[in-house]
This record gives C-alpha cells, sequence and structure tokens, in this order.
C-alpha cells in the first residue's frame, strides 16, 4: 500500500490584517496568538521568511526554502515532487500544523501536508513558531506551526514574468499581476513546473522490495488569485485561490505515479463592532484527492477527503496594555476511498480563549483551549508565556505549552490495519530563550524539552488482516538546544543556525527514525555593483531508518551557489547551482537524492 499525500489548490476567501505596515518599525507576527503582535513581544522562538528571502535563496520548492530552517528537519523520498516529510523539533511528521492564509490544510488520512507541492512563486510570507499550539489552533500544533500566506497587490499595477530551466530536463514558468484600485487590492498568477526527475529509489530487495530504474518525473500546473475591498475602518472581504494540480512518478512496487488535485473554498468578513472590538468570521472547505495508478497506468486506489471549517474570532483592546481574545473553531473532516473505510466522517468543535498584558515591561500571554471530537470526546490544552525586553537590546522568554493530535483516519479505519479505540497522542513541553539584538549584528539561544505520552505506534496484532496495527503505547522525550547568529555589515549578509537534539524513545532508549541529531546552516551573500553573489552550506549527522536503530543513513554536508545579474530595473538573470560538491546521500535508507544540478532564469517585474 502506497498513499501520497497531496497538496492544496485552494480556493477561498480569508481576511487577514496587513502584517508590516509601512509605518511601522517592528515586525509583526498572527501566527503564535491569532493576532497581531510584535515578534520581539512574543513569548516564542520565531522565523519569518520574506518575498525577498525567496528571491534571495533561487528556490524551486517550499521544502528547499525550508531547509536550514532551525527546528526542522526534512526527509525526501526523491527529488522533485516526491513525499516530504517535515518535522519539528524532533516531533512527529503529523505533530506539525500547516496554516495557508489563516485555513488549516493537509490530509485527514495521512494526518500530513504535501509540502512539495505548495507552488514556492505564489508564497508572500511564511511565519514559523515553534513549540505548542495547540492551545490557540487545536489539534497537530505539538512541534510547532508553519503558516504559509499568499501574495498581496498593493500600490501601482505591477507584471510579473519568470521563467526558467536546468537539470533534469526542469522547466518552469510564471507570469502575474497584482496591484490596487481604490479600496480594492488584487493579486493573480499562472505557473507551471515540470521536471523528468532522477531515479527515485535505488533496488531493494525483500517482500517490499522495489527494483524500477527510471526517471520518475514530476509536473505541477498551479494558479493563484487574491483579491480583497476594504470598507474603510469598518471592515474588510478578501477571497483567494491557489489551485495545484499535476502527476508525479515514484517506485513503489505495484504502483509507480499519483495524479493529484486539491483546493479550499471559503468566505471571510472581518469588522469593528466597537472601536475596542474586532471580529471576524470565515467559512472555508479543503480537499485532498489524489489517484494512485498502476504500473500500466490503470486505476488503483483513491484517497478524496475534505474538510469544512468554520471559524468565530473576537479580539477586544480591554486596556492600552491588556488584550481578550475568544472564539469558536468548528471543522467536519468527510472522505472518500476505494477502500471501504469503517467511518467516513467526524466533527470537531473547539473553543478558546487567550489574555495578553504588558506590566513595567514584562509581556505575559495566558490561553486555553476546550475541543470536543466526535470520535474520542473532549480535550483540554493550555499555554503560558512570559517575556521581558532589557535596554531595548536583550530579550528572555520562557513558557509552558500542552497539546495533542487527533488520530487519522487511516489510524482509525484504515481496512485491516485501523483501531477505533486510539485516543489522542498528547505532549507537554517547557522552553527558555534568550535573544539579542545590537547595531549590525542579532543572536538567539534556547533551550525546550517535549514529552510525549500515548504516542501512536504500530505493534503486532495478530488479530489485524495485515498482523499489526496502531495503538497508544508510545512515550517520548524530546530536549534540545538551538542557536542562531545573523549579520548586516557592510553589505554583507549573513546567517547561521546551529542546533542539538535529543529525540529518545522512552520504551527503548533508542532514537526515534528519521532525526538527526546535530544540524548546521550557514548563508552569506553580497550585492556587488548590478551583481548579487551567495552561497550555503547545510550539514547534517546521521539518522536512523526504524525504531530498532539497525538501519543507519549516513549525514551529509551540502554546499550550493547562487548568482544574479540585474540588467535593468525591471529584468534580472539568475544562476544556481546546487550539491556542488556532487555529493551521494540520502535523507531516507534507500531513497536517491539529487546530484550536482543547476538552474538558469530569467525574471521580469515592471516597477
Amino acid at each position: 500500500m502506497k498513499t501520497i499525500t497531496l497538496l492544496i489548490p485552494l480556493l477561498g476567501i480569508v481576511s487577514y490584517p496587513t502584517i508590516v505596515t509601512a509605518e511601522s518599525t517592528e515586525e509583526i507576527v498572527v501566527t503564535g496568538t491569532r493576532t497581531p503582535v510584535a515578534v520581539e513581544k512574543l513569548a516564542a522562538s520565531t522565523t519569518i521568511i520574506t518575498r525577498d528571502d525567496i528571491e534571495n535563496r533561487q528556490v524551486n520548492s517550499l521544502p528547499d526554502l525550508l531547509h536550514g530552517v532551525a527546528g526542522i528537519d526534512i526527509t525526501n523520498s526523491g527529488g522533485y515532487g516526491k513525499s516530504t516529510d517535515i518535522r519539528m523539533r524532533g516531533t512527529e511528521s503529523d505533530h506539525v500544523l500547516v496554516l495557508l492564509d489563516g485555513v488549516r490544510i493537509g490530509s485527514a488520512t495521512t494526518g500530513t501536508t504535501a509540502f512539495q507541492h505548495i507552488p514556492v512563486t505564489q508564497i508572500q510570507r511564511i511565519e514559523i513558531v515553534r513549540g505548542p499550539r495547540s492551545s490557540v489552533w487545536g489539534s497537530e500544533a505539538f512541534g510547532g506551526v508553519i503558516h504559509i500566506f499568499t501574495r498581496r497587490g498593493e500600490g501601482d499595477v505591477r507584471y510579473t514574468f519568470d521563467a526558467g530551466g536546468g537539470s533534469y530536463d526542469t522547466f518552469k514558468v510564471t507570469a502575474g499581476a497584482s496591484g490596487e484600485h481604490e479600496n480594492f487590492h488584487y493579486s493573480g498568477a499562472l505557473s507551471y513546473f515540470d521536471s523528468e526527475g532522477i531515479d527515485a529509489r535505488e533496488a531493494t530487495t525483500g517482500f517490499f522490495g522495489v527494483d524500477q530504474p527510471d526517471k520518475d518525473g514530476y509536473d505541477n500546473v498551479s494558479a493563484h488569485f487574491r483579491g480583497g475591498y476594504s470598507f474603510g475602518q469598518t471592515g474588510e472581504l478578501e477571497a483567494f485561490i491557489l489551485h495545484a494540480e499535476g502527476q508525479t512518478e515514484f517506485d513503489g512496487g505495484s504502483e509507480d505515479k499519483t495524479d493529484f488535485t486539491q483546493q479550499v473554498i471559503g468566505g471571510s468578513y472581518r469588522f469593528k463592532p466597537l472601536e475596542i472590538w474586532q471580529t471576524q468570521m470565515r467559512l472555508s472547505q479543503s480537499r485532498d484527492a489524489a489517484d494512485n495508478l498502476a504500473l500500466d497506468g490503470s486505476f488503483s486506489s483513491k484517497f478524496d477527503t475534505k474538510r469544512l471549517q468554520l471559524t468565530w474570532q473576537n479580539d477586544l483592546s480591554v486596556t492600552d496594555s491588556q488584550d481578550v481574545g475568544f472564539g469558536i473553531d468548528y471543522r467536519e473532516d468527510k472522505i472518500k476511498s476505494s477502500n471501504s473505510f469503517a467511518q467516513s466522517s467526524r466533527d470537531n468543535i473547539g473553543l478558546y480563549a487567550q489574555y495578553s498584558a504588558n506590566f513595567y515591561g514584562h509581556q505575559l500571554h495566558v490561553s486555553l483551549r476546550w475541543d470536543d471530537d466526535e470520535i474520542f470526546g473532549s480535550k483540554t490544552t493550555g499555554g503560558v508565556g512570559w517575556s521581558y525586553i532589557w535596554q531595548d537590546w536583550l530579550k528572555a522568554y520562557a513558557s509552558y505549552g500542552s497539546a495533542y493530535k487527533t488520530p487519522t483516519f487511516n489510524e482509525l479505519f484504515f481496512p485491516g490495519f485501523g483501531n477505533p479505540d486510539l485516543g489522542p497522542e498528547t505532549a507537554e513541553s517547557y522552553e527558555f530563550g534568550l535573544e539579542g539584538t545590537h547595531n549590525w549584528w542579532s543572536w538567539s539561544v534556547r533551550a525546550y524539552r517535549t514529552d510525549i505520552e500515548n504516542l501512536i505506534v504500530t505493534v503486532v496484532n495478530p488479530a489485524a488482516l495485515f498482523g499489526f496495527s496502531p495503538d497508544n503505547v508510545g512515550k517520548a522525550k524530546v530536549s534540545g538546544v538551538e542557536g542562531e547568529l545573523s549579520l548586516n555589515w557592510r553589505g554583507w549578509l549573513g546567517s547561521l543556525s546551529m542546533e542539538y537534539l535529543d529525540p529518545e524513545d522512552e520504551s527503548n532508549g533508542n532514537r526515534l527514525p528519521r532525526r538527526v541529531k546535530q544540524r548546521l546552516a550557514l548563508d552569506i551573500s553580497k550585492a556587488i555593483g548590478k551583481f548579487s553573489l551567495g552561497g550555503r552550506l547545510m550539514a547534517e549527522g546521521n539518522r536512523f531508518d526504524n525504531n530498532a536503530n539497525t538501519v543507519k543513513v549516513g549525514g551529509y554536508a551540502n554546499i550550493e551557489l547562487r548568482a544574479e545579474y540585474q540588467l535593468n530595473k525591471n529584468i534580472s538573470f539568475r544562476a544556481k547551482v546546487a550539491n556542488l560538491l556532487d555529493k551521494d546521500y540520502q535523507t531516507i535508507n534507500t531513497f536517491n537524492s539529487m546530484d550536482r544540478n543547476f538552474f538558469l532564469s530569467v525574471h521580469y517585474q515592471s516597477r
């Protein structure tokens, strides 16, 4: 059996505040508390990726962009468009909550998000908040939250066109337009990506052995539109659509390709009934669909999940230094599949409240949430965070949070495998951090620990059709230290992140599978006249590919170089070489990674 989680074409109407205003010198985030907060006042480790970062990195996929971000571990099964798992702070791949313009995305059957299918060309900004956030967002926010914001139009009309090609017969093209007219803002684009790919997997033997020495291609067609209308100070209505569909090939034995289609449809309206009260209502439906095909191209299996989501959010400014928020989230999951699931739908309702205060420079945030799931019942989570900024340059913070993760439809009801008696996985996490900001450089260091209970693991079960099934018998302890350093000195831009992780399976003392203990990422760039030059070093330690820690996947170091030439104010040319040393490495046992490869592109943007 092989299922591939596929990402999302999104059609929705969502209202979110502008993240950074021209007048503001503070970096504002909304992911940590669901409301705009200056990042230096948030009691959490946060990374912000801007559109400029995306352009400078010259990445062709979202996993490439996230690779090297502190706390994020990425494993890939064979190049562009192949199944990619992202773990945060040693938790599992389905312990990461992923939002797109405020809408929860991902598969209800597998519980993960197909990052490999999100078109990076349509992304304006990403907010990554590490640590548990279930008391704000509900299920899945164990290791953290990744919040993706699509492009938003502003200013005069602007046209963009990007095209490029490179190794493995890879080609991509994007064309778009954006701007503002009176009270209406808009942004739209079309994008196409195609690659012949690499041989995704080496030959293997045994019961699940695969020997398919061919190139496994990938194509993705996406369309994006985001528009909104502002009613002055009283409210705003906004709509967006991001649609991605295509085909990915893989080495999977009886199946070797998947046709994917995904989307979200919704609507939102935000307004202020009173000067101190802002309320927002959102209705959306996301769809994650995949048709898996056999070697001869005939139909093999189908997984189609839909999520109906309704949210009502309220934020009140009680005083100049105190804020209160509360709201309700409703979600209904439905699945259709060629497999006969014992139950094909379930719903969840969540009520949350939070309180924020600023007393003599001390920031306090307290949150509490109650969720009721149709299958396993109710769950309450909470969180508290404190931060303090000393003399405008040193920030200290500490936080505690509890989290939970609902079992997926596959874990509960997959024929011959699922266990309908499963309960939610739970966790408690503690974190302490220090951050310093100076004239031309800044730094941060933080330490954390997460204790996970009722971890769902696969155990031997003679009564099950396949001889094994999932059960809540696992316990894990994850502790780690992260450090980051960034500089902006005489035109040089640099960033360094290092981390050490100890993800322990408490049942046997082994390391949790597919986690590395050490990771380092270094990025340096400089603009010289019309040229911009940059380089990146990524180094990771080894990992084990199984629970028994008997199958080891070696560590590696990877170097990339990139350059850009600005021909004039509208046109630029870019070039990038990845895996410069042609390192042969894997992140999942037997699944290949791309060798030395290059990509050349041209970019046009009207001013």
